[in-house]
């Protein structure tokens, strides 16, 4: 899949708890690296081991070349997982799933994790087709689904912004300008007031 922005590094690294981590999604890498590189952020003594699965071959074959994965493997997702990791992350993933099969995906994803699971994803609609990569045109780029904040509060999660939502309409186009000498501020409020985020982190302890 592809990388996450940037603005979500602070705050899912620090959420990552225990030993072991399986990355869904795990796209170029960009979280196992991540993960292996500021684990100390998160509170921990020492890097947790880190699995990845991913729908696209290509970025398989790329991860496993890395040093920072213990396994990596092709799986579409939503499917039954095999074992049990202590944090489950998928970050910017559950959009690339179909409506219809998120509450499995999400299912899958809580019984496979020991302690947390951390999902980030879009704050609005983004459907787009798939794209080309670095390793390739990946249909599973795809954008086929909206989350939004409360299906995952219905669900027990707790909810933080990232980042500052970029409007394309009335009311909020007025509100993004009005705001645009503050936007730093804003985008740190937006982490208590999600509504003005552009994506969010969503966690759950099970």
């Amino acid at each position: 899949m592809s990388s996450s922005p940037l603005y979500l590094d602070p705050i899912v690294i620090p959420l990552v708890t225990g030993e072991t981590v399986l990355d869904v999604g795990c796209g170029l890498g960009r979280w196992g690296n991540l993960i292996q590189a500021n684990y100390w952020e998160a509170g921990l003594e020492k890097s947790p081991l880190v699995d990845g699965i991913d729908a696209f071959q290509g970025n398989v074959e790329f991860c496993s070349q890395q040093q920072v994965y213990r396994h990596v493997w092709h799986q579409v997702m939503p499917s039954s997982l095999s074992g049990q990791w202590d944090t489950v992350l998928a970050c910017e993933i559950i959009e690339h799933i179909e409506q219809a099969k998120v509450e499995e995906f999400l299912n899958t994803l809580e019984s496979a994790a020991k302690k947390r699971v951390i999902i980030s994803t879009p704050n609005y609609p983004c459907f787009r087709e798939g794209l080309d990569t670095v390793v390739g045109f990946n249909d599973f780029e795809a954008h086929l689904s909206y989350v939004p904040r409360s299906y995952f509060r219905d669900r027990g999660y707790k909810i933080v912004g990232a980042g500052l939502r970029k409007w394309t309409k009335y009311p909020g186009l007025l509100i993004e300008k009005l705001i645009a000498p503050w936007k730093p501020g804003f985008e740190s409020i937006s982490r208590l007031i999600p509504i003005f985020a552009d994506s969010i982190v969503a966690y759950k302890d099970v």
